[in-house]
């Protein structure tokens, strides 16, 4: 299994979207990375989360609301399977307008 990713960073906020990336440490135990997946949803929701997947280690995810707090996460993946989660990032959009 792969190694979870690190430093989980917030690089950009605006009332839709969220601009997140994050070291894969290049710590693959047993084959290269093939994919990232982020997964996230508005914190404190009980609704499942929302998966993107990825090829490099960065994401902007947008078409979301203004004034919400959302919770971020990131996953690696490989030919050995899916790493632990990454350490989560809480983030609050901005007001629209």
């Amino acid at each position: 299994m792969p190694h979870a990713p690190e430093n989980l960073a917030v690089l950009e906020v605006t009332f839709n979207s969220v601009k997140l990336a994050w070291n894969s440490t290049g710590n693959t135990t047993s084959a290269p990375v093939k994919s990232y997946l982020v997964q996230y949803r508005a914190n404190g929701s009980s609704d499942d989360y929302i998966e993107r997947s990825l090829l490099k280690p960065e994401v902007s995810v947008g078409s979301l609301s203004a004034d919400t707090v959302y919770e971020f996460h990131v996953f690696v993946v490989n030919d050995a399977g899916r790493s632990l989660s990454s350490a989560s990032v809480v983030v609050t959009t901005s007001h629209a307008g």
